[in-house]
């Protein structure tokens, strides 16, 4: 196996933004004034730094805060990608052509409590929504993301990813074309 030499292409911040020192940075402020604790926020990060990785070439990586690619580069090796006045490789651009909706990321990673899911998910009009969640969850074998303590009683409490659930419930038997009706026309 061959190696070859690389070099950094620049940071984070002094080739994609100059106010943030990593691609999470920037997901972290896209939040606002929420709660970070209510969201898988590692995934979401991995999210990003997956499509940022499918966008760049194949020998240029994203590795910590700085871009890394081959010291000599090869005829041909950047054709298709964008280039800056000097003829280099527009990082700047590809990054900003990234596959990615932070809003959908977010939606995605949010965590929900048994409660929410009852409420939010299911619309659920019992008394104690969340039994109705518990139910569910159990009937298609979702495994929590995590344990936190509960804020009035302190004991653990179940988190889910709302992708998770939603996906799960989408896919659960008996969704879809119905098999005991005709669906011939006569």
């Amino acid at each position: 196996m061959t190696y070859r030499t690389t070099t950094s292409y620049g940071t984070w911040c002094n080739q994609i933004n100059d106010f943030e020192t990593s691609p999470e940075q920037g997901l972290n402020s896209y939040l606002g004034d929420q709660d970070p604790d209510e969201y898988d926020m590692d995934s979401i990060h991995l999210a990003y730094r997956r499509a940022i990785d499918d966008a760049l070439p194949p020998s240029v990586s994203l590795c910590g805060d700085e871009f890394i690619g081959p010291a000599h580069i090869d005829d041909g090796e950047f054709d298709g990608y964008p280039t800056d006045e000097f003829g280099g490789l527009d990082l700047r651009a590809i990054v900003e052509d990234v596959d990615f909706d932070p809003a959908e990321a977010f939606e995605r990673y949010e965590l929900y409590t048994l409660e929410h899911i009852g409420k939010w998910v299911l619309d659920s009009k019992a008394k104690d929504p969340a039994k109705a969640a518990a139910a569910a969850v159990s009937k298609l074998g979702l495994k929590a993301f995590a344990y936190r303590p509960h804020p009035d009683s302190g004991r653990a409490q179940a988190w889910y990813r709302a992708g998770d659930v939603k996906d799960a419930l989408a896919a659960r038997p008996g969704r879809g074309t119905r098999t005991d009706i005709n669906n011939e026309t006569a």
